[in-house]
Formats: structure tokens, sequence, C-alpha cells
């Protein structure tokens, strides 16, 4: 009965010496007061994390990145689930089409498509057709934070909503068609069709449930979309910007030459965002436990 356990033990190991045995490292550093220019491990308990109850740059950077990771997850979800419906009820030579399409996002990466949509590289061509082009005299403010928020959750569900396209098609292709045919002998429209079996199979699908975990996850981690457009709003060197998420503002921090921020702290900042995270995480999967089991 042993023999079995004793073949985990590899796995384990390596489970520890690269994800769990960093962490384990990272909270004792951030127990010290190490930096660059004092290389030192001198503990001082939990003063890093003290400091950061009452530091108001960090704590907006904990709401910036809330608002932004439910945001972007929530557009992604229904983004996949809109391009997977559009896939589903397509024919087999439009479907095919619109499946290479889709899927392109995935392999380009982050920081260049929060490049592609900043201002520079399609508003200012936008704001000239809308505004001279074709005489409307209106255009689109890219400095104020409805706008540019709104454009960082649309470019980072540009990126993964054909995630949840992907996951949605096969729960789709999974529902039985004895439903759908049930469904067409008592009559039901396109619409009662999608809200009785479609959707309610499609959210409660363990599948999604995971893909919704492990976006979540990822989503925390957010740095690339949100960085390039702090310098667009010229903003990159400033600390506590409107769209600095903690993963943004650590970088600002470790990689400023104004102040020496102490690594130690930076490093409570990235414990204090992995316990959030997996925070979250737990809540989420607290509510489809049901669905998992």
């Amino acid at each position: 009965m042993k023999t079995p356990y004793g073949f985990l033990i590899p796995t384990l190991f390596l489970i520890f010496l690269v994800g769990i045995g960093p962490v384990l490292q990272s909270f004792l550093l951030s127990l010290s007061e190490f930096s660059l220019l004092n290389p030192s491990m001198s503990p001082v308990g939990f003063h890093n994390y003290i400091a950061l109850l009452t530091d108001s740059i960090f704590w907006n950077a904990i709401q910036v990145t809330l608002f932004l990771v439910i945001g972007s997850v929530l557009l992604e979800l229904i983004v996949g689930i809109f391009l997977a419906l559009l896939i589903t009820n397509s024919g087999s030579r439009s479907r095919r089409v619109f499946s290479s399409i889709f899927v392109i996002p995935i392999a380009i990466a982050p920081i260049v498509t929060g490049i592609l949509w900043s201002p520079n590289s399609v508003f200012d061509d936008l704001n000239t057709l809308l505004y001279y082009g074709l005489s409307l005299g209106a255009y689109i403010d890219t400095s104020i934070p409805s706008t540019y928020y709104s454009l960082i959750m649309i470019s980072d569900a540009y990126i993964w909503a054909p995630l949840f396209m992907l996951v949605t098609v096969a729960i789709i292709h999974s529902i039985p068609k004895e439903l759908y045919e049930a469904a067409d002998v008592m009559g039901a429209s396109a619409w009662t069709k999608f809200q009785k079996i479609t959707f309610p199979a499609i959210i409660s699908s363990p599948i999604i449930v995971v893909t919704l975990l492990l976006r979540t996850a990822d989503a925390f981690r957010m740095f690339e979309v949100p960085y390039a457009w702090s310098f667009w709003l010229g903003q990159d060197s400033i600390l506590g910007s409107p769209v600095d998420t903690v993963s943004v503002l650590m970088w600002k921090m470790f990689s400023s030459t104004l102040y020496d921020f102490p690594i130690a702290q930076i490093t409570a900042m990235a414990i204090v965002l992995l316990i959030i995270t997996l925070a979250t995480c737990s809540l989420v999967l607290r509510r489809y436990s049901n669905v998992l089991e």
C-alpha cells in the first residue's frame, strides 16, 4: 500500500524546490531589512508588513489591481462565450476561419498588445478621423480614468478571451443533442435554448470553473498592459499613478534610481499579493465547490 506513495516523493520534492521553496525564502527575506545598499539579513519581524498597512500608495495599487482583475476576467468570460456561440452557430468553413482568427491574440505578447492599444498607435489616428476626417468635432480622451481603465480591460480581454472561447466551444459540443431536439419539439426559440440549456451547461461546467480560477490567479500579476499605459500617461516613474497595479508598483520601486527602496519591503508586497490571490481564488472555489465535486 505504501509503494505508490513512494513514486510521489520526486514530484513533491520538485514542487517544493520550484514552488514552495522560493515562497518561503521570499517570506524570510520580507522579515528582514535587506536592500541593495544595506545587504543585511537582520530580522525586523513584521515591520515591513505593518508599514504597508499605512502606505496609501500600496493600497491604491491594491484597489487598481482588484478593479482591473475583476473587470478583465468578467469581460474575457463574456466575450469568450459570445465568440464560442458565434463559432458553433457558423458553417463548417466559416467556423475554421473564425477559429483561426480568434485564436491569434493568444500568441501575441501582452506588452505588444499594450502598445497596439496605446493612444499613439491607434487612437491618435482614430481621433484625427473623428475630429477632422468626419468633421464630428469629437474625440476619444484617453487621459480620463474611465477611458484608460476600459482600454486596459479590453486589451487584456483581447489576449485571453480566446482561451475562454476554446473552453466554451468544448463544453457546448459536450451538451447532449437530445436536449436541443426536445427543445425544438417544444417550439423553444434560440434565446430560450441558450437561456435554459447552453448557458447553464457552460457556467456550471467544472472546466470553465478551473479556467476561471487559473485566469483569475494569473490576472493578479497584471503588469505588461498597465505598464505600457503608464508611459502613454507620462507616469512611468511616478509611484501611485492611477494605472499602478501591485506588480507595476513593485517594478517601479525596484528599478527606481531616485530612492533606495528596501527589497525586503518589495518582497512583502509580493507576499501580500500572493495571499490576496489565494484568498480570491478560494472564494471562487468555495462558490463553485458543488460543481467540482
